[in-house]
């Protein structure tokens, strides 16, 4: 299992555009990938479930990653978060 944390730092918050990157990026891997802000949780791959953490500027985002190729998977949505 890999853990990975992303602050927000677009103006707009966690909004539309890049959930999309994010829900695209983890989609693509066979390994769970959930996203947490606070006390909410969701998986990286549904981007509606991804608006509901409502993140925005400042906040953390933790990343956990678990599965055959939580290795890769982990390197490319930190790329795709660094990003954005």
């Amino acid at each position: 299992m890999i853990e990975l944390s992303h602050t927000i730092a677009d103006p707009l918050g966690f909004h539309a555009r890049p959930v999309m990157l994010v829900a695209a990026e983890a989609a693509k891997w066979k390994s769970d990938v959930v996203v947490s802000h606070g006390r909410r949780r969701a998986n990286a791959s549904d981007p509606i479930a991804l608006m509901g953490l409502q993140a925005e500027l400042g906040d953390e985002l933790t990343l956990t990653i678990d599965g055959p190729d939580e290795g890769d998977a982990a390197e490319f949505i930190a790329h795709v978060l660094r990003g954005i």
